[in-house]
């Protein structure tokens, strides 16, 4: 192992490693132990004065300023309905168990006619995606229906549609033709091998749904249709984590997979499921495991707080720049905060349909709070090495743990956070894919 430290400045684009005697120095400098002349005097101190990593760098925070002045948006996200194929034991959105509604096409058209409207007059290409209370394709008319709509009205003005898909994938084979075609990406929900993800992923009748999920996936394999993964990670999936990378690896063509522990959504939820969450040390351990399987099958696997790509909000939750509409017209910022019921709707629900105009009402009281929701507000994040990759993590997870997403502790997922950062950090470096100086040196001197 190398006797090193690693230095990180993401403001200044500076990463790379560093030996244990220019770190003692870098922290005398930073606790105002050493002088101006003392720098000057030092090659090594002299060499990072230069790439000005002693220069304060504060980024810019009126850009959050009078977020509701800039709300235009150019993408919608569409809870079609409260349908639902699955009953999964932890779904913050409760599907199948609600009112089993539709969304009216009168408010998804009019989501569709904002979206194109701003996007034409910001020259930019519209967006929808399906993600909300229940399984999109399980209400197949209305969700074909916006699609149609939606790609009919890009063609007529000159725009490229962008459609998205997170799905279950327990729908009839029929569809997967259509989806093919229609869909830009497409996203399924698979938890791990068929003995764990049949535990959480069941049918109305509590039966598994591995089975139907895989060949869904194949079919999609078979029409040469790239699709994503994302697995939902609890206690009993971690168990067996690179035995499932490597299956995918070798029975389908899926090449990127996303990670997220499961999380306890008891508290804002009518689910009295015992939800308990992997241990951070567990996760943690597990997922280096399971990277180095993903990497001899060419796949790419992610967790959402360690991104490597500095960034001052953690979703389009700041500032309201997602523009969520669920089967009820509420708009929200939030794909996980969807009912009214929900304790963080105050925060994270910024408007809704307007029967009687035919329009969205929104509030810009509320998008100017959202535009507080970033790593310079949240108290928990100013002293954390991570606070400008993953800006704060999950805001709605962070409310349900602490009952505010601006409060001062931290939730398991920051410990997770900070070590697979640093990971990538460092095989970054190593592949001399980020940073202005050291990615091939090693400062010694």
């Amino acid at each position: 192992m190398l006797d090193a430290f690693l230095l990180y400045a993401p403001l200044k684009g500076i990463i790379t490693l560093v030996s244990v005697s220019v770190a003692e120095r870098l922290r005398k400098i930073f606790s105002s132990e050493i002088d101006r002349e003392a720098i000057d005097r030092d090659q090594t101190l002299s060499f990072f004065d230069r790439q000005g990593l002693f220069r304060p760098s504060t980024p810019d925070r009126t850009i959050f300023d009078k977020a509701s002045e800039r709300w235009k948006p150019v993408h919608v996200t569409f809870s079609t309905t409260q349908k639902c194929t699955l009953r999964c034991t932890y779904c913050y959105a409760e599907g199948g168990r609600l009112d089993d509604i539709d969304i009216p096409r009168s408010i998804a058209k009019a989501a569709i006619d904002l979206v194109i409207s701003n996007a034409e007059r910001l020259g930019e290409d519209p967006s929808i995606n399906f993600l909300g209370e229940g399984e999109a394709t399980a209400s197949w008319r209305e969700f074909r229906w916006a699609i149609d709509y939606f790609r009919s009205e890009c063609k007529v003005r000159g725009l490229s549609p962008y459609v998205e898909l997170s799905t279950n994938g327990v729908f009839p084979a029929s569809r997967v033709e259509y989806l093919s075609e229609v869909c830009t990406g497409i996203t399924f929900s698979l938890d791990g091998l068929a003995d764990v993800h049949d535990k959480y992923r069941v049918l109305p009748n509590g039966k598994g749904s591995f089975d139907k999920v895989l060949r869904t996936m194949k079919a999609f394999d078979h029409l040469g249709k790239e699709y994503h993964v994302r697995s939902t990670v609890s206690r009993e999936a971690l168990l067996s984590l690179s035995e499932f990378i490597e299956f995918i690896g070798r029975t389908t063509k899926c090449k990127n997979i996303q990670l997220e522990p499961i999380f306890d959504v008891t508290p804002v939820t009518s689910i009295a499921t015992d939800i308990q969450h992997p241990d951070a040390d567990d996760f943690i351990g597990a997922y280096r495991k399971a990277k180095q399987v993903a990497a001899m099958y060419g796949i790419e696997i992610y967790y959402s707080g360690a991104d490597t790509t500095t960034k001052l909000a953690f979703c389009g939750t700041t500032s309201a720049k997602n523009f969520l509409v669920t089967a009820r017209g509420i708009v929200t910022s939030c794909n996980e905060v969807l009912q009214p019921t929900d304790p963080r709707a105050e925060l994270f629900q910024y408007g809704g349909w307007n029967e009687a105009s035919q329009r969205f009402d929104v509030s810009s009281e509320r998008i100017d709070k959202l535009g507080k929701l970033n790593p310079l507000e949240i108290e928990k994040c100013k002293g954390c090495v991570a606070k400008f990759n993953c800006a704060g993590d999950c805001y709605a997870k962070t409310a349900v743990a602490n009952g505010d997403p601006w409060a001062p502790g931290y939730t398991y997922r920051c410990a997770i956070t900070r070590q697979l950062l640093k990971d990538n950090l460092l095989l970054s470096l190593l592949a001399g894919e980020i940073g202005q100086i050291g990615t091939k040196q090693w400062l010694t001197c």
